[in-house]
């Protein structure tokens, strides 16, 4: 790896919470820069200036524009020093990349190097990374054609959302319908784990940190609301799912019962924080099997070769019947292919299903 030459390129962002005012400053990384050492790993230094003092989440992405243009974007088994969560600001902030073992295919000659610093919302996982490949040449019809799609930074949460989270949701506004009458969760479902009991909204014995089910699109979209969030598109799931190599599955290829639960094996979903051996390249849980996850997008058949190619999503329209919301990930009830992580499926959004849950997603503000 000779004559490396490293342009930077930073993006700065600032995090909209809901009831959290930020100062007019943002986390800003200056003094980029990348040298080779002489074990062939890349040395990347860099200073972030933030005056709210925060801890804070880093991530990278490299791409090799030496006639060719893609990112690459790293996971952090190949990355040591100040980058994931809890960094602090301050000077001569270092990363070291293993580029030779992680990418050995790449042409080092022309990197380019981005740096992402945000505010990190409690529970939730950078996604840094603007083009993957979507979709899945070998899939069913509705996951065809791979295509190369941008995206902007969004952060998503690392675990389903729970039955402990989404009663506090619930005894919080009072009522199991939106302001339409949509019902929210199905209460009178043999298979939910949330009862009214004593005035309030409970959750059954044992149930606590098991993701929430019989939740219709409806409730998951109104949660996320509520808690200053939104419902990822299935472009944003399929992207923290399958990182930047186009993996089948969120942890690689193959699958057994430690990466995912999956086709009855266990009866019914699990705790949130199982299967660490699923994990995405992201560290994300589950994104494979437990509960199969409702995602914002109405479901087109010929979505993947009609989307745009930046931030695609189907927002459908309301006046069509029956419409339809995308489920993404497959579940414990699920066969081993609708865990792939380009695998599609849909139900009408006032649906409930055992086995359907969701997670949220939130959007980066990019100066």
């Amino acid at each position: 790896m000779e004559h490396l030459k490293a342009s930077a390129v930073i993006l700065l962002t600032l995090i909209l919470l809901v009831n959290c005012v930020f100062a007019n400053t943002n986390p800003v990384v200056t003094n980029l820069d990348v040298s080779q050492r002489k074990d062939g790993k890349l040395e990347i230094s860099f200073d972030i200036e933030d005056e709210q003092d925060d801890l804070l989440s880093v991530a990278i992405e490299v791409s090799d524009n030496n006639g060719r243009t893609y990112d690459v974007p790293i996971g952090l088994n190949s990355l040591t020093g100040d980058v994931g969560d809890g960094i602090e600001a301050g000077k001569a902030k270092k990363i070291v990349w293993d580029a030779i073992k992680d990418q050995p295919n790449v042409n080092s000659a022309s990197y380019r190097v981005r740096i992402t610093v945000a505010e990190r919302p409690e529970g939730m996982v950078l996604i840094p990374v603007r083009r993957f490949i979507m979709g899945d040449d070998n899939g069913n019809p509705d996951q065809q054609p791979e295509r190369e799609i941008e995206l902007d930074p969004f952060f998503i949460d690392k675990y389903e959302v729970t039955n402990l989270e989404f009663a506090r949701f619930l005894n919080n506004i009072g009522r199991i319908t939106d302001q339409d009458g949509n019902l929210l969760i199905d209460l009178k479902d043999k298979d939910v784990q949330i009862v009214w009991s004593s005035g309030m909204y409970r959750v059954a014995d044992g149930y606590l940190n098991h993701p929430v089910v019989e939740v219709t699109w409806f409730g998951a979209n109104a949660y996320a609301k509520w808690d200053g969030k939104r419902l990822p598109t299935e472009a944003e799931w399929e992207k923290a799912a399958r990182g930047s190599d186009s993996r089948t599955y969120p942890w690689g290829e193959g699958l057994d019962w430690l990466q995912a639960n999956y086709n009855k094996h266990r009866g019914e979903a699990e705790p949130i924080d199982e299967y660490p051996a699923g994990q995405s390249p992201y560290r994300i849980y589950n994104l494979a099997g437990n509960v199969a996850e409702w995602v914002a997008d109405v479901y087109d058949a010929n979505f993947y070769s009609s989307a745009t190619a930046k931030n695609p999503v189907n927002v459908g329209n309301e006046a069509e019947f029956p419409i339809k919301r995308v489920v993404r990930g497959g579940s414990w009830y699920s066969h081993q292919n609708e865990l792939k992580c380009a695998a599609r499926s849909q139900l009408t959004p006032t649906e409930s299903q055992f086995s359907v849950g969701f997670r949220c997603a939130m959007s980066i503000k990019t100066n």
